[in-house]
């Protein structure tokens, strides 16, 4: 018996800390979806928030032009992540549908091994 109620709670927090708002619109052809995983990290996070806007884009016959993204890990750690991203639905043939030019993210820190 308190086999399964150990269990029963594992599973109930590691569940609590999976929510995503799905895509809300937040202006014309602009949608955002935040995401929070319990186990993975930010990419995790940021992996499913794009999956998830793909899937919203190719269901309503456009493709996904991404505006914003940032990831992090959660508060309390322990593999938890977050991701926010924003992104346009658009059309196939629309002029502002081309590849887009990211810049590196200059909250993020990369070390260089000089061994």
């Amino acid at each position: 018996m308190r086999t399964k109620f150990a269990v029963l709670c594992v599973a109930t927090l590691v569940l609590a800390g999976c929510t995503d708002t799905g895509p809300i619109k937040i202006g014309p052809d602009t949608y955002t979806i935040s995401t929070r995983v319990a186990l993975g990290g930010p990419a995790s996070a940021k992996g499913e928030a794009l999956q998830e806007a793909n899937t919203f884009c190719s269901s309503k016959g456009r493709e996904i032009l991404l505006n914003h993204v940032q990831s992090s890990e959660c508060a309390f750690h322990g593999g938890c992540g977050e991701a926010e991203i924003i992104f346009y639905c658009l059309a196939a043939d629309d002029p502002q549908l081309k590849r887009p030019q990211f810049n590196a993210d200059p909250t993020q820190k990369i070390e260089i091994d000089q061994k």
